[in-house]
């Protein structure tokens, strides 16, 4: 059955019952080296947009943990949000087995209101494999609620919004500059690519912008195209618009080889495998590839269930 049809709308809604109608748009491994010989072996030196370097997330001594990726997460708490609103917050921690993301929900750049649900600060927890490994067959993304985590610890949610028409929040112009919004309670929450989080995104193949909770990174959409990286070429998504209907999964098809990555949005590279965060649908992913763990957003602002 296809995700978007209005038969698993429906069966979902039904299991799931009364959170997805309250909370409408926001019920809710190893940083890969880039092996690839056509591309960049270091990651980048992007800046958050409050002007602090990559990598200096508030975190845990985990430096004892081989692979954990507390250096590509972004340095979030020197930007102070206007308007009154909670200074951003961000810890990033390891196990041996587990990644562990703490924030408070709040953007580190300008929050600009698109939704009526003015900014509040939400206590997000989290975890996802340190070392994913491929599931033996993919599996859907949750249609509401978080899918990943951007590495300024704001909330990934997939391509479409809620009831009642299930919509692309990206196409329909309901996002801000940095392709996010407020949910019910205040939950920001990224939809799309957040290119405004670096200065260096255009051309860099080993950006990364995010995890997946099944523990593989999302990558920014760059593929170098010669030994030396001189030229570069964007990725693009496989996933075409078929029909002009408003549910984003209903009018979305995946089209085997009709772009750059397979059917979740990613693809490997030397062995290691990544999402892509691609400017059309599904924007990061369009299912899983490994085992995703089950996160929510925490501790709820008011309007929240």
């Amino acid at each position: 059955m296809h995700r978007g049809s209005p038969r698993f709308r429906l069966s979902l809604v039904s299991a799931l019952g009364p959170c997805l109608l309250a909370v409408a748009v926001g019920c809710g491994a190893d940083a890969p080296e880039d092996t690839d010989a056509d591309a960049d072996d270091t990651a980048s030196d992007g800046t958050d947009a409050g002007g602090t370097d990559a990598g200096g997330s508030d975190s845990d001594d985990s430096s004892s943990i081989e692979g954990c990726p507390v250096e590509q997460f972004l340095d979030v708490a020197a930007y102070d949000q206007e308007q009154d609103y909670p200074a951003p917050a961000l810890s990033v921690s390891c196990t041996d087995d587990a990644v562990i993301v703490e924030s408070n929900g709040i953007p580190n750049f300008t929050f600009v209101p698109i939704t009526p649900n003015d900014l509040q600060a939400v206590d997000h927890h989290f975890e996802f494999p340190l070392h994913p490994t491929m599931a033996a067959s993919t599996s859907e993304i949750p249609l509401l609620g978080p899918v990943a985590v951007a590495v300024n610890g704001i909330p990934i949610f997939g391509p479409n919004e809620a009831l009642p028409t299930y919509g692309d929040p990206l196409l329909d112009d309901i996002l801000d500059f940095c392709h996010g919004h407020t949910a019910m309670g205040g939950l920001y929450h990224f939809h799309a690519p957040p290119e405004c989080l670096f200065t260096d995104w255009t051309g860099n193949t080993s950006l990364v912008v995010g995890y997946a909770f099944d523990g593989f990174p999302i990558i920014a959409p760059f593929e170098c195209v010669d030994g030396e990286c001189v030229e570069t070429v964007e990725l693009r998504s496989s996933w075409q618009r078929t029909q002009d209907v408003a549910a984003a999964w209903d009018a979305h098809e995946y089209v085997e080889g009709s772009g750059d990555l397979d059917e979740c949005n990613g693809k490997e590279v030397n062995g290691q495998y990544r999402y892509y965060a691609t400017k059309t649908f599904p924007y990061f992913l369009g299912c899983y590839r490994g085992e995703p763990t089950s996160n929510t957003p925490m501790g709820p602002g008011p309007g929240m269930p």
